[in-house]
């Protein structure tokens, strides 16, 4: 998930999903009808929501190194401090009110069976809005929208059935028995819904996961890669000098293994563009060229990317866990070769440029 898109998509949930879910929570007990100590109840989750969320930070996702101030973190930033305050003011007044004021009786206005649909329905949309921020909080990015929106639908869904159980009764009753237009509801209900669905569906639209090149917790292997500082004449592990593949598993290796490059890189940045963008993947070719014994085939990539020393240690690793390893390194660039004999590629070189990552390929040479 894009940077900014990340922080706008988690700022907004911080902010309005969380204060929003504390209403539609309290608004389902108050139909409900519960007894007082369940607002007690309620009351002390409101504060161990804040509390976990004090755990989390104010930014859980740090943006790269040199990314300007206020860049990827403002909506986080502004979204979690603003979105606690919301939850605590909230809450406080939900329990104030739902505990010292007669729990709501069945009337004209809303029957029995309908609080419970109407409690169902406020539920669904209180579980849209928190689930974004408990997968935030718990460092496991955005949800994808195919979690959020099915929550919602339920939530809509069973608020739709509400209104029409009511509609149903009231048109059996005489029109003088009928309820005052005075009652807010459920005209603020229908404005909370067609609210809530907006807001999921903004963020939902701006995509699901962690934003890109940023992890929370960096893996033993990042680690090792960090602090190592190997003499660039450090000749790395010993390779194996020959393939047991024929000619065809190793031209179709070859192509696929640039083709993973490609993917191992993730997504890439038109580096022509005055402001943010994407670039489309580039096409994966070869070149058949020949050589003492038989063929052997060669290949080039160019990965655009503002952060390219995280899409070559990206592709890197990609190649080591398909069985290369570095055995040189010189002027910033390393080079790969096969740790077994079932492999298709000789060699591979990754380095850098101003366009960004190079990845040059070069096959065994084996008889046609």
């Amino acid at each position: 998930m894009e940077l900014g898109a990340f922080d706008t998509a988690a700022g907004a949930a911080l902010l309005f999903g969380m204060p929003a879910a504390v209403l539609f929570v309290a608004a389902a007990l108050r139909r409900l009808g519960v007894p007082r100590w369940v607002w007690g109840v309620f009351a002390l989750s409101i504060i161990g929501v804040l509390v976990l969320l004090d755990v989390a930070g104010h930014v859980r996702y740090p943006v790269p190194d040199g990314t300007p101030i206020g860049t990827g973190d403002f909506g986080q930033f502004v979204g979690l401090a603003l979105g606690r305050v919301g939850v605590a003011v909230n809450g406080a007044v939900c329990v104030v009110v739902g505990g010292f004021r007669r729990p709501a009786r069945p009337s004209l206005q809303v029957s029995g069976r309908e609080a419970r649909v109407l409690s169902g329905a406020y539920l669904g949309l209180a579980a849209a809005l928190v689930v974004p921020v408990v997968s935030w909080s718990s460092g496991l990015g955005l949800p994808s929208p195919l979690l959020t929106v099915p929550l919602l639908a339920v939530g809509v869904g069973l608020f739709v059935l509400a209104l029409a159980l009511r509609l149903r009764r009231l048109g059996l009753l005489p029109e003088d028995d009928r309820p005052s237009v005075v009652s807010l509801w459920p005209a603020d209900a229908v404005v909370g819904v067609l609210l809530t669905a907006l807001l999921v569906g903004a963020v939902g639209s701006l995509g699901g996961g962690a934003p890109d090149r940023v992890r929370t917790v960096p893996d033993a292997e990042d680690r090792r890669d960090a602090s190592a500082t190997p003499d660039p004449d450090w000749p790395g592990p010993v390779p194996t000098e020959h393939t047991t593949l024929d000619a065809t598993a190793v031209e179709s290796g070859t192509r696929a293994a640039l083709a993973d490059s490609v993917r191992w890189a993730g997504p890439l940045d038109d580096l022509s563009s005055p402001t943010p963008a994407r670039a489309s993947a580039p096409g994966v070719s070869l070149t058949e060229e020949r050589c003492d014994g038989g063929v052997r085939w060669t290949g080039s990539l160019v990965l655009p990317s503002v952060a390219p020393q995280d899409v070559a240690g990206a592709v890197q690793r990609g190649w080591e866990r398909s069985g290369y390893a570095v055995v040189d390194r010189a002027m910033g660039t390393d080079f790969l070769m096969p740790m077994a004999d079932a492999l298709p590629v000789r060699r591979m070189s990754l380095g850098g440029g101003q366009d960004g990552v190079h990845v040059d390929v070069e096959s065994f040479c084996v008889p046609r």
